[in-house]
């Protein structure tokens, strides 16, 4: 092989090999860079509410109902609720009682919820608990209820008839202000775009 030849050889060599180090620096800049990016995704996504506490339970095993009850009595200044609907007498009967001494109690219910067979909207409307349609696009398919400043339960649990004794359910409290707080923000944006119900299947 001639001089030329190596020397061709060598700079192929060195080009290759240069370019393999930019490749490699390249990447583990890259892995630096997504790794920068979900830590930071993580950190907001994620509460530093050290104080947080999560309760997890599950029907039919667990009394569930009663739990759900227990916490509604318990609030001292608000329960605002985000449901399909409600057909469960015993947690109107205690978000009634709730509103009787004065505790803040509001719904945010899907469009269908007056009109669904079992609903107990109007009822809850008869004694003076504001009732919010949600009319964002899509079902308002949330179990949520939003107790004072410290307490959020949600999970799979509807409240109906048939979530404590036949169907497989479960709740999650979550007792935490950050979090509380979220699940507050989200109600309020939603409830904003509502209609508010007025009398029985009438808006404002």
């Amino acid at each position: 092989m001639g001089r030329k030849s190596k020397s061709t050889m060598r700079s192929y060599t060195s080009k290759v090999y240069f370019q393999l180090i930019g490749s490699i620096i390249i990447g583990i800049v890259s892995v630096i860079v997504n790794y920068s990016s979900c830590s930071t995704l993580h950190q907001s996504d994620f509460s530093s509410d050290v104080d947080v506490k999560v309760e997890v339970h599950f029907t039919p095993d667990d009394p569930c109902l009663n739990i759900i009850i227990h916490n509604i009595l318990s609030a001292k200044k608000m329960i605002f609720v985000q449901a399909y609907v409600i057909t469960s007498k015993k947690i109107v009967d205690a978000l009634i009682q709730a509103h009787l001494k004065k505790v803040n109690v509001q719904l945010l219910v899907d469009k269908n919820a007056p009109t669904t067979k079992g609903s107990q909207i109007n009822f809850i409307l008869e004694h003076g608990i504001p009732v919010i349609v949600d009319k964002t696009i899509g079902l308002a398919h949330n179990k949520i209820m939003i107790i004072d400043d410290s307490c959020v339960i949600t999970g799979s649990f509807n409240w109906t008839h048939g979530a404590q004794n036949r169907n497989a359910e479960n709740i999650v409290i979550i007792r935490g202000k950050c979090h509380n707080e979220k699940f507050k923000k989200n109600w309020y944006r939603r409830a904003a775009l509502g209609e508010k119900l007025k009398t029985k299947n009438g808006f404002h």
